[in-house]
């Protein structure tokens, strides 16, 4: 049998059934119970079961909170190839063939795949998570694609920080010839105006604090003939040992939207992989904080982009953003 045959073989013996990411509907205050309910099943699923089970780990006992500290204790032996790093930076690891269909098959029941149409057709807000260079021009095509035609919005919103570049994105930003770049702010930038071409550019606020990047903040405005509003952001950290995080983006750009509240709804867009741990991140410092519902989306970083396909996600890639959302569920049920 072939590796692709063996792939589809094991992916159709495992859990192949979704499980449905805990949703934040910004209801009523019984939604918690709601919430820890969902969180609960995404947590003991037949999916994440067979993961750990993969790697010859026994699972944790106790309460809801108790089986997450175990669950992190366990993604930091076997599925953390970061180690702290940036994820560019991740050590590149291969598994066997009969693993990596169990990966790939679990990380399609968790949510981590296949996830890139909305719910709904109207929105308050559309958020757009900064990343890698490519990462950012994907994730604001998608946006700028849905809002010509299959959704509605009247903001848009570019996450982003100041992480500096690495050289292979400044590399890609020369041959592309999309201009100067320095950090992911500049990326968004690029990515929001080769997405929304006819954007008029608006003013800009905000200041870099010299040699503390962690400190500062930056916004930048456009706006659509038709009346969209759009602005690009980069955050200042929570930490000052680190860049901002989705948390702190998230966070900045609430405080700065000034009227973000129940019956509102919010549509984040990032990378498939990424959809479960930001969609938590989002739930712990927006929805439940402002009432508003949050709902999120990702694309396929392997998808065709200057004629070219994307790099596709390989076990490892799985596996470090299963632990991801792992910990950000943790952070989520304990702020509950």
């Amino acid at each position: 049998m072939s590796e692709d045959g063996t792939i589809r073989e094991v992916a159709l013996m495992v859990n192949g059934v979704r499980v449905g990411l805990p949703q934040w509907r910004g209801r009523a205050e019984s939604d918690v119970d709601t919430l820890r309910a969902e969180i609960t099943d995404w947590v003991t699923s037949t999916a994440l079961r067979d993961l750990v089970e993969c790697f010859g780990q026994r699972w944790p006992t106790g309460d809801i909170g108790a089986v997450l500290t175990g669950l992190e204790e366990i993604s930091a032996r076997h599925w953390d190839f970061r180690r702290g790093r940036e994820r560019a930076a991740a050590v590149p690891t291969e598994f066997s063939v009969e693993v990596t269909a169990r990966v790939v098959a679990a990380a399609a029941a968790l949510g981590l795949r296949h996830r890139d149409l909305p719910d709904g057709r109207a929105y308050d807000h559309v958020l757009i998570h900064g990343g890698l260079l490519r990462g950012c021009l994907a994730r604001a095509g998608h946006a700028a694609g849905l809002l010509d035609g299959s959704i509605d919005s009247p903001e848009v919103c570019g996450l982003g920080s100041f992480r500096p570049l690495t050289a292979p994105e400044r590399a890609m930003a020369v041959e592309w010839a999309l201009g100067e770049c320095g950090d992911e702010f500049d990326a968004m930038d690029i990515a929001v105006r080769a997405s929304f071409p006819d954007a008029v550019r608006g003013g800009d606020s905000g200041a870099m604090v010299a040699d503390r990047p962690q400190d500062s903040c930056r916004t930048r405005e456009y706006r659509t003939p038709g009346g969209t509003r759009i602005r690009v952001l980069a955050a200042p950290s929570s930490d000052p040992g680190r860049r901002a995080n989705t948390a702190d983006t998230c966070t900045f750009w609430a405080e700065s939207v000034g009227r973000l509240g129940p019956g509102q709804r919010v549509l984040l867009v990032t990378t498939e992989h990424f959809v479960p741990f930001q969609h938590a991140d989002a739930i712990r410092v927006l929805g439940i904080p402002y009432g508003c519902a949050v709902e999120t989306i990702g694309v396929d970083p392997a998808g065709m982009m200057n004629g070219r396909p994307g790099p596709a996600l390989t076990a490892a890639h799985y596996l470090q953003e299963v632990r991801s959302a792992i910990r950000s569920m943790r952070l989520l049920v304990a702020g509950l």
